[in-house]
């Protein structure tokens, strides 16, 4: 049986590169399956003690791999199955380009801050510097020693829902770094027993009714980042309720696995579709930014027209039948920069802010024009008059906030 000669080139770099390893002071185990892009894992030695810290290794081996080379290194063209899988995976991924003839290696880190893409794939610089010997170290410790969190999470809103029955706290928490389910229920468990003795008051009226006493409910509600926390897609929501509340005040409960004496949690089974669908329909802020200016620009003069259309009323410069007129004759077309501008697409996490004041933006203008569209049969003039006089109002309240908030991001 003849054994082809890039068998055995294959089998020359993972051994070159398994001594050259072993030589630096790392200990190297190759992989008895590599069909998936991983041949061999490398566990960092620190002062003669294995660390348990591992980093993922993909050899390429022989000349075929130095044919592209530039003054800083040696370009590698991947494809988009293997990068996806390397940039997934749980440990951190080296590419080697191992010359079996001159018995050189050469490394780069699979990240997305060294990945350049192309038209069909992806291509990533190995460069000529980076050998490996025991200078690669620090590198490769940076590599696997991921800059620890301070705090594990961040209450990021708290808000008080207090009735004259219950003392009761909602809070949004932004976890910090990676958590398993068991470390988000320990989570939980803490962030609740704290929120329990929360002194934070919406008011005076609650502040006096309710000092210094203990809660009766809390809600936490658990976000992996900052982003998710914008989009409202937790990945659980717990509740407590206190045994001395009075079953009438009781809330309803979710119903939700007891992971301690009165704690229920939920876990949201749609959070990863729902993340990735979000992510997917998330914006750019250049994108975002046109957007929001044309659409303010389109919806200006409608207000406008409803402010002096309702001017002349109130003046008997017009009659009421000649206001309906015009206000219906511009209900179409405020009615599609509303749909237009609710359905452009999920912004960018910096432009949140603004979002936020241009989506008041865009109903304030609609509201306006609502007793004349279908959604507004009956109402009479007084009511209409009104409508008309308190929506033009917070729109244009509302105007000043956006050019303030379009100032900050631009």
């Amino acid at each position: 049986m003849k054994v082809s000669k890039n068998s055995r080139i294959d089998r020359i770099g993972i051994q070159t590169v398994g001594d050259q390893f072993e030589r630096a002071g790392y200990i190297f185990r190759e992989q008895a399956i590599s069909d998936y892009g991983i041949d061999a894992h490398v566990e960092l030695i620190d002062n003669n003690d294995a660390t348990g810290k591992l980093i993922a290794i993909q050899i390429k081996s022989g000349s075929s791999w130095f044919t592209k080379e530039k003054s800083e290194g040696f370009t590698y063209n991947g494809d988009s199955k293997h990068l996806t899988y390397w940039l997934q995976y749980s440990l951190p991924v080296l590419i080697v380009l191992c010359d079996t003839e001159k018995r050189k290696c050469f490394w780069q880190s699979i990240t997305p801050e060294n990945v350049v893409y192309t038209r069909k794939a992806w291509k990533i610089i190995v460069p000529k510097k980076q050998k490996i010997n025991v200078g690669m170290d620090i590198d490769l410790k940076r590599l696997v020693n991921k800059l620890p969190a301070h705090k594990d999470y961040t209450i990021c809103f708290t808000e008080d829902v207090s009735h004259g029955a219950a003392k009761r706290y909602s809070l949004r928490i932004i976890l910090n770094r990676e958590h398993t389910q068991s470390e988000i229920i320990a989570l939980l468990k803490k962030a609740t027993s704290e929120a329990i003795n929360c002194e934070y008051h919406r008011s005076d009226v609650t502040r006096n009714h309710w000092r210094n006493q203990r809660a009766h409910v809390i809600w936490l509600f658990v976000y992996p980042s900052a982003e998710d926390e914008k989009n409202n897609n937790p990945i659980c929501q717990s509740e407590w309720f206190s045994e001395s509340l009075q079953a009438e005040f009781m809330p309803i409960s979710n119903n939700g696995e007891e992971i301690s004496a009165n704690i229920r949690v939920c876990w949201n089974e749609d959070y990863l579709v729902t993340s990735k669908l979000n992510s997917k329909h998330t914006i750019s802020k250049e994108e975002f930014i046109l957007k929001v200016t044309k659409f303010s620009k389109l919806i200006m003069p409608l207000v406008e027209v409803a402010a002096k259309t309702l001017n002349s009323y109130q003046k008997d410069k017009v009659s009421f039948e000649n206001l309906k007129t015009t206000m219906r004759g511009n209900c179409k077309g405020i009615d599609e920069i509303y749909n237009s501008g609710i359905d452009m697409g999920l912004p960018p996490y910096e432009c949140n802010d603004i979002s936020d004041r241009f989506q008041s933006l865009l109903t304030y203008a609609h509201n306006i024009y609502l007793p004349f569209s279908g959604i507004g049969k009956g109402c009479d003039v007084q009511q209409t008059v009104f409508n008309i006089k308190n929506q033009t109002k917070y729109y244009y309240e509302t105007l000043t906030e956006f050019e303030f908030e379009l100032k900050k991001v631009q």
